[in-house]
């Protein structure tokens, strides 16, 4: 019984460990705050994007809808010297990439 106990702990503690250095293999420079948009792309994660979409709701604009419009503009974030959607679309995030485009 104390083995059995012991391989599983032994299991969960790896699957911990691998799950944390999975989360920590992208880099992100410049602003932190909206590194999780360029996440969600490169995880091709539309939740993601749209809890950080609405966690800039009262920062950057009123809406969500304009809080995108924002983000999406000429002159708006960039991800690795990109706009969100040629981001996504280099990336193959499809699921982001039909979000984005709507």
């Amino acid at each position: 019984m104390k083995k059995i106990l012991l391989v599983s702990l032994a299991l969960s503690a790896f699957a911990a460990k691998a799950h944390t250095e999975s989360d920590s293999s992208y880099r992100f420079a410049g602003d932190h705050e909206y590194a999780r948009f360029c996440k969600a792309v490169v995880t091709d994660d539309v939740k993601m994007l749209k809890r950080s979409i609405t966690g800039k709701v009262g920062l950057v604009a009123g809406s969500r809808k304009n809080v995108l419009r924002k983000l999406l503009s000429e002159d708006g974030l960039k991800c690795n010297g990109s706009d969100l959607i040629k981001f996504s679309k280099e990336r193959e995030a499809f699921k982001v990439n039909a979000y984005l485009s709507e």
